[in-house]
């Protein structure tokens, strides 16, 4: 069997769904290919891909860290805008959705100014990020558990 891992597209499926569905925003992947749409749209990514749980990092389970970004022509459209997607992050119908795709949001850190200065205008940007829990997509190619031993009887010769 293949080892594989982690499929990262879920992550963007997922917001991207959610956040288009909730918000009627686009979301774009930061730094991608592409001109991006009129503001305001959310720019997201992946800034801490595989954080180990434990000292032992053969665990399934491992954390990530992702980043969401407002971006809006006006200061107070980006920073509303950004409070409703991370308090919408934290609701019942958001959480439902993180467990058909297997993700639990541990943690939503809080929400930062974020200003960039841009070629022909200014765009007003605020953000945060989110620490997620992922489970590695590989299954072990091993044949099960071990759960008896029988030992050959010595003899006396």
């Amino acid at each position: 069997m293949m080892a594989t891992s982690y499929d990262y597209s879920i992550l963007y499926k997922t917001f991207s769904r959610l956040i288009k569905s909730r918000l009627n925003l686009v979301m774009i992947e930061l730094n991608g290919n592409g001109k991006p749409p009129e503001a305001p749209f959310v720019a997201f990514d992946i800034i801490s891909p595989k954080i180990p749980l434990g000292f032992l990092e053969d665990d399934r389970a491992f954390e990530c860290v992702v980043s969401f970004t407002v971006y809006a022509k006006r200061k107070l459209e980006a920073m509303q805008l950004c409070n409703t997607l991370r308090s919408m992050l934290g609701d019942t119908d958001s959480r439902d959705t993180f467990d058909e795709n297997a993700i639990v949001m541990v943690e939503r850190m809080p929400i930062q100014a974020r200003y960039v200065e841009e070629t022909n205008t200014y765009a007003y940007m605020f953000g945060f990020d989110v620490k997620l829990r992922l489970w590695e997509t590989y299954v072990d190619g091993h044949e099960g558990i071990i759960e008896h031993v029988k030992y050959k009887e010595e003899t006396d010769e």
